[in-house]
């Protein structure tokens, strides 16, 4: 793919999203949160038995997060690409905890219903899924679907980030939502916004919260923009407009 770069950050930063279906796999989302209010959207409960995945679609206007992880998630997603069309998996529990096999068949479903991004700002340690999770992604990046991954917050490893079909996300401190960087020789190659991340919550309350789940969040919001102004990308092209935008950013100098 021949691109011209700037002609396409000048479009990305103009981006809204519109048009890119996105798939959220977290704890659920509370409409009460002002990015969140009277958007359109699907809300599924998701669990699964001897019949495989089974999906609940929870009503437009009730609350169906559990923590509170997932509103804030998508919240700073949506205030980068306030346009795109989201779908919510709710696979976390009250501790903020899911099942790897749930977690597998969640991505499985996603990647088969066409999701152009599907944000994991999630992840599962346990070795025991992996080659499952391997085929997985390697599925998703053949698919043109861009899976985009939070890593570990403690520096052990997080899998589905921990591989290099993703766009794999780390937090640091940033100025606004669009600002990434780019790390040359990492298996995470990217950074965002997510140290003390400003969002708006329920009855004008602000909080500031901290983690790559809020930075991989943003930058599912990024990739919306690139795939609104070339839809046609693939998840590496997206990886290549991605670094190229980190890099013109920086000043070209990239962050080991």
């Amino acid at each position: 793919m021949r691109i011209d770069f700037k002609k396409t950050f000048q479009s990305i930063l103009l981006g809204t999203g519109a048009q890119v279906r996105i798939a959220v796999i977290d704890s659920g989302i509370n409409p009460q949160f002002p990015m969140l209010h009277g958007r359109s959207g699907h809300v599924f409960d998701c669990s699964y038995g001897v019949k495989g995945l089974a999906l609940t679609e929870i009503p437009a206007g009730d609350n169906s997060d559990r923590t509170g992880h997932g509103s804030l998630v998508q919240s700073c997603l949506m205030s980068v690409s306030p346009e795109a069309e989201v779908d919510h998996f709710r696979v976390l529990d009250e501790n903020n905890v899911t099942d790897s096999s749930l977690l597998c068949y969640v991505i499985d479903h996603c990647i088969n219903q066409k999701y152009k991004i599907i944000n994991v700002s999630l992840g599962t340690s346990s070795e025991y899924h992996l080659p499952w999770l391997v085929s997985l992604m390697k599925r998703a990046y053949e698919s043109d679907v861009v899976v985009v991954a939070a890593c570990s917050n403690v520096g052990n490893w997080l899998y589905p980030a921990a591989f290099t079909y993703c766009v794999s996300v780390n937090a640091m401190p940033a100025s606004h939502a669009m600002q990434i960087r780019f790390h040359a020789g990492s298996v995470v190659e990217f950074s965002g916004l997510g140290v003390n991340v400003p969002v708006a919550g329920p009855a004008d309350q602000s909080v500031f919260v901290t983690g790559s789940s809020y930075a991989a969040a943003h930058i599912s919001g990024l990739c919306a923009r690139i795939l609104e102004i070339r839809p046609e990308s693939s998840p590496l092209d997206v990886k290549i407009l991605l670094r190229e935008y980190a890099l013109s950013m920086s000043g070209g100098s990239q962050v080991a």
